[in-house]
């Protein structure tokens, strides 16, 4: 089925019908949305037809990790977040989502790492500042949890600071 949704795709493309990027993208965006809705396997499936198309579409590889970890399939969320980082390993977002998702699965320490990557990444824009501050909040909620309380509280000084420079 994969590959006859690639072959068609490349058809429309080398015709003119479609622009390669512009389909992945939509289907990413509905994929967002079904997510968005708690729509998971809708979300996962648009996903899988995004990363069918461009399968270097980190977005949707991140977001496929993300909707697939809320279905509570850990290692395909886990193999999506893997993809994600190999294709740009500077955005914080996959490390936070990869967080979530490793913390949900009950992998507090594995969701420290992540967060801890994600909070070593400078922003570089509003939306990165944002990313910052979440992950933030959540290593002081992972430090909490362990006990490390002063850590935790650095954590979360950190993160309203990110967050006033933000406003």
């Amino acid at each position: 089925m994969r590959q006859a949704i690639l072959l068609v795709g490349m058809l429309l493309v080398g015709c003119g019908c479609i622009s390669l990027l512009e389909s992945a993208d939509k289907w990413n965006n509905q994929g967002e949305t079904h997510h968005t809705m708690g729509r998971y396997s809708e979300a996962v499936t648009a996903f899988d037809r995004a990363i069918a198309i461009d399968p270097d579409h980190e977005d949707a590889w991140k977001n496929r990790g993300l909707s697939l970890a809320m279905l509570n399939r850990t290692s395909e969320s886990e193999e999506s977040f893997v993809r994600a980082i190999a294709l740009d390993p500077t955005d914080a977002e996959i490390y936070y989502y990869q967080a979530l998702a490793r913390n949900a699965s009950g992998d507090h320490a594995g969701a420290l790492a992540s967060v801890e990557r994600a909070v070593a990444i400078a922003p570089k824009d509003r939306d990165d500042a944002i990313t910052l501050f979440s992950s933030l909040k959540t290593q002081g909620d992972l430090l909490s949890l362990e006990g490390r309380h002063e850590e935790a509280n650095r954590s979360y000084t950190r993160a309203h600071e990110v967050m006033q420079s933000t406003i």
